[in-house]
């Protein structure tokens, strides 16, 4: 028969086996484990964030009344200067942006009937000296083409203006809910309140103006005492 100490020598021995064994489990089992969920782990990458070379510019500027709102939209160089622009705005006939002797007969009348209008840049639209709000976005090509071929169908359809159902905040308005914008849901505000208060519900922070690319480093027309205004032509 064996001794006590004896069985506790044995016994000690098989624990300490025991509990080797059992560790040595334990160990390759949670290495096992890191290598396998390492191995599912995807690589990280670098990626570069696609860049936007087009803009939606949504301007609201100051007039002998209560203002003017207007979108300016085109395409900027690798410097962020424009090279191709064009403006979308609703307004009374006889406003147009090279009229010589500005009439206001449209707009009085429209201030009581439904008039003939315009649909591009008018008197004052090109001077960044009058504008009083600007809110704007930079979007891709295949975005840009979306809402410039929309302007167009616009711009085609010349809808009459009237000073408080058809005028150039609703025609604004439009765009802006195109492109996907949050909108005010009163539009009858002033061009630059309905222009900051675009820019408010769409999360955006006061901008300078973008400037424009010198005549000679693009497609830009030599002129004039006025910023240059370029045919915009569809992106490829």
């Amino acid at each position: 028969m064996c001794s006590s100490s004896q069985v506790r020598k044995a016994t000690g021995a098989a624990v300490t086996l025991f509990v080797a064994t059992a560790l040595s489990a334990f160990v390759t089992s949670s290495v096992t484990a890191i290598e396998a969920n390492q191995s599912t782990v995807a690589p990280v990458t670098q990626t570069r964030a696609t860049p936007k070379p087009y803009f939606v510019e949504f301007r609201a500027r100051s007039a002998a009344t209560y203002g003017h709102m207007y979108v300016l939209y085109g395409q900027v160089n690798g410097r962020g200067e424009i090279i191709k622009s064009d403006i979308a705005g609703l307004h009374p006939a006889g406003d147009s942006n090279d009229c010589e002797n500005c009439s206001v007969v449209s707009w009085t009348l429209g201030h009581l009937l439904f008039v003939p209008s315009e649909t591009g840049a008018s008197d004052g639209d090109l001077e960044e000296k009058y504008v009083t709000a600007r809110y704007r976005i930079m979007v891709d090509a295949a975005t840009f083409k979306t809402v410039s071929a929309h302007i167009a169908e616009m711009k085609r359809d010349t809808p009459l203006w009237n000073a408080l159902w058809r005028n150039c905040v609703s025609f604004g308005n439009d765009i802006a809910k195109y492109v996907g914008l949050k909108t005010p849901g009163f539009i009858w505000m002033e061009p630059k309140d309905y222009v900051e208060k675009l820019r408010e519900l769409n999360g955006g922070n006061p901008q300078r103006p973008l400037k424009f690319a010198a005549p000679g480093s693009s497609t830009l027309p030599k002129s004039s005492n006025q910023p240059p205004l370029a045919n915009l032509s569809s992106p490829r």
